[in-house]
């Protein structure tokens, strides 16, 4: 079974309300991931076996984020128009950056 199916069973097996708590749940999750790596460089007590749990942690919490994102895509939106609005928020982006 493909990710794009697993998604949406599970997407439409718990619907919008439950998914979306979740989302905000992970999203709030992967914050602190950050918050954490971020700490541990900022304070010297990075070790490399800090840093790997660090990093594995912050991968998980990644996975999260973007298997609840495509479920809210899948329920809410099309793919079409994430994609469009990517592209256009990179470019906006990429403007920024050659005009500094």
């Amino acid at each position: 079974m493909e990710i794009a199916e697993k998604i949406k069973i599970i997407a439409e097996h718990y619907g919008y309300e439950a998914q979306s708590r979740q989302c905000i749940e992970e999203m709030a999750e992967l914050m602190q991931a950050i918050n954490k790596l971020w700490r541990s460089i900022g304070h010297g007590q990075l070790t490399e076996k800090s840093f790997k749990e660090c990093l594995e942690n912050l991968t998980e919490e990644m996975a999260d984020v973007q298997i609840m994102l495509w479920q809210m895509e899948y329920l809410l939106l099309s793919g079409q128009e994430v994609n469009q609005m990517i592209e256009k928020k990179l470019d906006r982006q990429l403007k920024r950056i050659e005009e500094e």
